[in-house]
């Protein structure tokens, strides 16, 4: 089944027009006008307005229709939470996403992207605003593109979680095996250092995978932080 959401396309041409009347209008907010931090906003806007779902052409013709849908209100509310979102992903100074140039030549080992969380481990409540690095063989791991960061800053938005998506490695040939190992890495003031060993068992492929897809993704169990001097072990399972 092919299922749609309509309001991609709408958002994706409103946050594209409103970067490229900024820009046009040489507007003194617009620090940045590349395709990453249009995407990023056009992602801002998506987790923030109800989807409209349609699998068939016809669905698409009553949505076109549909005199319930108050079009310019809905532009308007768009537009709006786009601004928002725009002068967010701005106001963070990244670089710019790393050219496909950087990326090795095929066969590669393609990465699954991590995804974890940082818990209290008094308070067994998520942490936020601290940091977390991804080593791989004891060396800080090359993200895919800067879009992916290591370190991780944990943020208030988004309280306990974190993610990483390592950069394909290289590989004499199709189909080789080979084990990688990982360490998750926390030090942050006031709580006890914390270590996290894994190891990855990956098979080299003839494709380079750039598109992000939640079915590759590699779930990491809950990590506990202690507070310094607190009596609790921090045990990793």
């Amino acid at each position: 089944m092919n299922v749609h959401n309509v309001m991609e396309e709408f958002v994706y041409s409103e946050v594209n027009s409103l970067f490229d009347t900024a820009h046009e209008n040489k507007a003194p907010w617009l620090t940045c006008n590349c395709n990453q931090c249009r995407l990023d906003t056009i992602c801002y806007v998506l987790n923030r307005i109800t989807p409209k779902y349609i699998k068939s052409g016809r669905g698409l013709a009553h949505t076109q229709q549909d005199d319930s849908i108050d079009k310019a209100q809905l532009a308007a509310d768009i537009n709006r939470i786009a601004i928002e979102g725009m002068k967010q992903v701005l106001s963070t100074q990244r670089p710019h996403q790393r050219d496909a140039s950087d990326l090795p030549e095929t066969p590669v080992f393609n990465f699954p992207t991590f995804v974890g969380r940082i818990i209290d481990g008094a308070t067994f409540e998520p942490l936020k605003n601290i940091t977390v690095l991804l080593l791989i063989n004891g060396k800080k791991a090359d993200s895919i593109d800067s879009s992916w960061e290591n370190p991780y800053a944990i943020s208030s938005h988004t309280p306990g979680t974190f993610t990483f998506w390592v950069k394909p490695i290289a590989s004499k040939a199709e189909g080789i095996k080979k084990v990688f190992p990982f360490e998750i890495k926390v030090a942050e003031p006031g709580y006890d250092p914390l270590s996290y060993f894994f190891e990855i068992g990956m098979t080299s492929e003839s494709v380079l995978r750039t598109a992000y897809s939640a079915e590759h993704a590699y779930v990491l169990p809950d990590l506990h932080l202690f507070p310094a001097g607190n009596e609790l072990e921090s045990m990793q399972d």
